[in-house]
């Protein structure tokens, strides 16, 4: 596997690049206004679950990382002169809080990974890799930041309250992680790598925080090129036009099942 130095001061930041990914791709499916929306008026947003989820994210694809972002909430009444020294000091760490419920929790799931980490990662794994290409049929830049990749496999690792099989593919089609996979799929081969395939590490938050390996099949991965390739086109016919339609003017029409019969 070619390994590509993405640390390199040329590289753009990952964040402030403006090439398209999924994330924001994504929302040209409901509609180009949407995108823009997103790109220039939506402040980002933070919730519990996603520190969470990076804070997961970080112990088991980057454990040093861990250490220098984030600490521990410490057992202290902050009420109290000792207390608030304590959390002063924390505070001027710079360092992000976790609740030590959480940190058990994080504890649990990173003993249950480790199945996964032994069954594909390898010598040749790199973790949180931000990778950059054009795209071929649009021109248009496109990123990606892949949770890890092996010598056979693109790898990413969600984080979800049900991962049995049945339920995660329905979680799958509704986040479009189909498209992401896709994409995932394209950043690898436009950079140099040769994956065989791709796989999701579906891990439960909740105790025992069971791991379900899914592999995507290719039906799954076509279905995530097409909605690529629809996506892509749409995205490049509004930039050069720079014009980002809503809804527009629609018919409603019910489905076949629901059509009354002449009884």
């Amino acid at each position: 596997m070619n390994q590509i130095d993405n640390t390199n001061s040329c590289q753009p930041d990952y964040e402030s690049s403006p090439a398209v990914n999924k994330s924001t791709l994504w929302e040209m499916r409901k509609s180009p206004l949407h995108y823009w929306h997103l790109i220039h008026d939506t402040p980002k947003e933070d919730t519990a679950a996603m520190k969470f989820g990076r804070a997961v994210h970080t112990r088991l694809l980057e454990p040093v990382e861990f250490s220098a972002r984030y600490a521990v909430a410490p057992e202290c009444d902050r009420r109290t002169k000792e207390g608030k020294a304590i959390w002063a000091e924390l505070m001027e760490s710079g360092k992000e809080v976790i609740s030590k419920a959480d940190m058990d929790m994080i504890l649990s799931m990173e003993e249950r990974f480790e199945f996964a980490r032994k069954m594909f990662f390898d010598s040749e794994t790199q973790t949180e890799v931000p990778l950059y290409w054009t795209d071929e049929e649009t021109g248009v830049e496109c990123k990606g930041r892949l949770d890890a990749i092996t010598s056979d496999f693109v790898i990413d690792y969600k984080t979800t309250m049900d991962a049995s099989t049945k339920a995660f593919t329905r979680e799958a089609l509704r986040y479009g992680y189909d498209l992401q996979a896709a994409m995932y799929m394209e950043a690898a081969r436009a950079n140099g790598y040769n994956p065989k395939g791709f796989v999701f590490i579906a891990q439960e938050k909740t105790a025992p925080n069971l791991i379900n390996i899914i592999h995507a099949g290719e039906a799954f991965l076509d279905r995530g090129r097409w909605i690529m390739r629809d996506l892509l086109a749409k995205y490049k016919k509004c930039v050069e036009l720079d014009v980002w339609p809503g809804y527009g003017v629609n018919e409603l029409i019910l489905p076949e099942w629901e059509v009354m019969g002449d009884e």
